[in-house]
């Protein structure tokens, strides 16, 4: 059997179903689908900042370059360790999954440097959390 003539004997076979069948798979089908799709944004929050970005964007740069972009775009001058050209502020990221599987990814997860790409692509928000060295620093120098 050809593929045309399996394709037409599926459409015969559609059309011999009611059409309230019909339809109702249809729209079953879009739910389905709509549901399962990714929305091409990924909202990114830090402190009480939120900003949209792009999934596909975010997928295509590296870990260090959207840590980066994220320093750039969130970033006030307490974050700065000394100066904006030594020792950047240091930044974890922590992401809540779209499609979670299990309890572990329930709730937000500090995302690694390693499988960005693929940790981005079932993110539905992110959150940008700068913990400065100079911090660290005070408190350990304040302890002694």
């Amino acid at each position: 059997m050809s593929r045309m003539e399996s394709i037409q004997q599926s459409s015969q076979a559609l059309t011999a179903l009611p059409g309230d069948v019909v339809s109702a798979l249809h729209t079953l089908h879009e739910f389905v689908a709509t549901s399962m799709s990714i929305p091409p944004q990924v909202i990114v929050t830090c402190r009480d900042e939120k900003r949209a970005f792009g999934r596909a964007a975010l997928q295509a740069m590296s870990y260090r370059k959207a840590v980066d972009m994220f320093i750039t775009r969130f970033a006030t001058k307490e974050d700065w360790w000394i100066s904006e050209f030594r020792y950047k502020p240091e930044v974890t990221i922590y992401g809540r999954f779209y499609r979670q599987h299990g309890e572990e990814d329930d709730d937000m997860v500090i995302l690694d440097e390693r499988g960005w790409s693929e940790l981005v692509g079932n993110v539905v928000k992110l959150t940008i959390v700068f913990t400065s060295l100079k911090f660290s620093v005070v408190a350990q120098s304040s302890k002694t």
